[in-house]
């Protein structure tokens, strides 16, 4: 009697985490991220600082797309060049919210050809964000690998 309980609780709370890891699975794939921008704010002797955007457009019309984090890398014409992370959002279904963050780059760790370039903020540059957003489930938290570049206007 007590084994046919355990057995059915058992797979009651199977039930209930895949379909709670099944509405995080569709949230994410419901998602759509870009780069939004990239802009240098100030170049000194030594580094050069940055604002980097990333856009997360929920293409859902009724769940709404909780992310834990994203933790990733930032690479400048295919080259990692520093570590980024965003923190926590929520974006409303049907809509588009957008994460910041502040980059403080050493000349050391992206080269003086490039510096140079970041610095004038040309348009020579491609910049790349690779990492992973992690959404939170009954199950703890589970990593989608993203790469996100800027949208090319058609």
């Amino acid at each position: 009697m007590i084994k046919n309980l355990f057995l059915t609780f058992f797979i009651f709370l199977q039930l209930a985490a895949c379909s709670a890891v099944q509405n995080i699975q569709q949230a994410a794939v419901n998602c759509e991220y870009a780069l939004a921008g990239v802009e240098v704010t100030d170049a000194g002797f030594l580094s050069v600082g940055m604002n980097v955007a990333m856009a997360v457009s929920n293409k859902s019309k009724t769940t709404p797309a909780k992310m834990n984090r994203f933790e990733g890398k930032i690479y400048i014409n295919d080259n990692a060049v520093s570590d980024i992370s965003f923190g926590a959002m929520e974006v409303a279904p049907a809509s588009t919210a957008i994460a910041r963050a502040k980059l403080t780059l050493p000349f050391a760790s992206i080269g003086k050809n490039i510096a140079g370039l970041v610095a004038t903020n040309s348009i020579a540059l491609k910049y790349k964000l690779a990492g992973n957003i992690y959404f939170d489930t009954p199950l703890g938290q589970i990593p989608l690998p993203v790469v996100v570049e800027p949208q090319i206007k058609k």
